[in-house]
């Protein structure tokens, strides 16, 4: 990590909020009782604010501490690579229930993305299929959403809604789960087994959690509308609109056009909104269509398995000269920018790959890749042998190619959206390239104090001439 970068973005940070607040830096010295002229070193990017200024300023103005610190940039070269050996010096034995349970070990982390990935070894071996096996330890949940790619025979334990599944998985299956649903793994007649458990953080994490946990339990789940389908889910959306614009049913009736009786079957859930129900809503209550349409979950109790014989696959970039072979894996709706791929590498590594999301990359071995990237006007290369793994940022061009030939390589590829996707993306796409630009650099003073009079400084210009 480069500190003077840090520094930099840290400046930004601070006249972000002195902007917000509408302060200048003599403001913000006063205000905070240091001299100025040390405001003004921290909005040059030479020093940070001090524990003590820091806690001056969120007992004074309304922000939170994590306002002033940026994300550390543990990729600055666009791609960070774990190999294998590092992988195993992480190496740790958990143990439940009084034995040894699982071999953990990290694989490829960066503090810019929510990933949280995983190599585990299931060291219990069970010898039945039964969900109930007392050799079984189960976990309690956890909040990530977890991606699972499994290699061997692995039982596969969940439970949904008091009832607990076994399900025997073999290597190129793969599962999604919604959190907080408890589960477990064990290797299925003592074979050896292991999973790629990728959990990663969704819409909720971060920001979303911070101000939920603000607002406390209570008020926090109102958030959570019924999603028993889709009727019901949309009708508590749009009863959700409603409240927020303080608009009764008569008078959206009265804008939309739709008669009372049709109005209050889609508040009830009774009735689908059609397409030209949906776009006269919208209208009436200023919101985009999409703001109108639930997510419904897609799982079966809680997880969404793709069997690796019926995952569907297709040639990159086309059947007459495939670099790659995609083969999708398992996915929700509930999270709809993640992706899990396994991608064979066939060609030489001529074909880029590029994705708004966030990256992380496996080797599943046994043969090793080319892999290289292109970021910042260079070119960097490396090769990932078996077991490497890598995190990669959006938007990189990236390349995969074969060390021997006709010997193919075999990537596990994760790509999930971090804060910028939904509504966030939207906005950015809206708002425009220069706008996002000027968004991270910005460390102007949202008004010159000399003073800027188009007017004023046209007839300077004219009388000049």
């Amino acid at each position: 990590m480069n500190e003077s970068t840090y520094l930099t973005r840290s400046s930004v940070l601070f006249r972000s909020v002195l902007n917000d607040l509408k302060r200048d830096p003599a403001s913000a010295a006063r205000e905070l009782g240091i001299p100025l002229p040390a405001v003004e070193e921290v909005l040059r990017g030479r020093r940070a604010l001090s524990p003590e200024e820091l806690a001056r300023a969120v007992r004074t103005w309304p922000v939170n501490e994590r306002d002033f610190f940026p994300v550390h940039d543990d990729a600055p070269a666009g791609v960070r690579v774990m190999r294998a050996a590092e992988s195993a010096a992480t190496s740790r034995v958990l143990r439940r229930g009084g034995r040894d349970y699982y071999e953990y070990r990290d694989t490829a982390m960066s503090r810019v993305s929510m990933f949280r990935p995983e190599w585990i070894r299931m060291i219990q071996p069970v010898g039945d299929n039964d969900p109930e096996n007392p050799d079984v330890e189960w976990n309690n949940g956890h909040f990530l959403n977890q991606f699972t790619y499994f290699v061997g025979s692995v039982n596969y334990y969940y439970e949904w809604e008091g009832v607990r599944h076994c399900v025997p998985m073999e290597t190129g299956d793969s599962v999604s789960g919604l959190p907080y649903a408890p589960h477990s793994f064990a290797a299925r007649n003592g074979e050896p087994a292991l999973i790629l458990a990728l959990t990663y953080g969704g819409r909720l994490l971060g920001d979303a959690q911070h101000e939920l946990s603000a607002l406390g339990p209570d008020l926090a789940a109102e958030y959570a509308l019924d999603s028993a389908d889709f009727p019901h889910a949309a009708a508590a959306l749009l009863r959700t609109h409603l409240d927020n614009a303080c608009v009764p049913p008569a008078e959206l009736a009265r804008r939309s056009g739709l008669t009372a009786e049709r109005l209050d079957e889609l508040l009830s859930g009774d009735a689908e909104a059609s397409e030209a129900e949906l776009a006269v809503l919208a209208g009436a209550l200023r919101v985009n269509v999409r703001d109108l349409l639930p997510v419904v979950p897609d799982e079966t109790d809680g997880v969404r398995i793709v069997r690796a014989a019926d995952a569907r696959a297709w040639s990159y970039p086309d059947d007459r000269r495939p670099d790659y072979r995609v083969t999708e894996l398992a996915g929700t709706l509930v999270c709809p920018n993640s992706r899990g791929l396994r991608i064979e590498v066939l060609g030489d590594g001529e074909t880029a790959l590029r994705a708004g999301l966030h990256t992380y990359l496996y080797n599943l071995g046994p043969e090793p890749v080319r892999f290289s990237w292109d970021h910042g006007g260079r070119t960097d290369r490396t090769e990932l042998a078996a077991g490497d793994s890598a995190y990669l940022k959006p938007f990189v061009p990236h390349r995969f190619g074969v060390v021997t030939p006709g010997r193919p390589g075999t990537v596990l590829v994760l790509r999930i959206g971090g804060k910028v996707c939904g509504d966030a993306l939207l906005e950015a796409s809206a708002v425009g390239a220069e706008a996002v630009r000027r968004l991270v650099t910005d460390d102007e003073q949202w008004y010159d104090p000399r003073g800027r009079n188009p007017a004023r400084a046209a007839t300077s210009a004219g009388g000049a001439g």
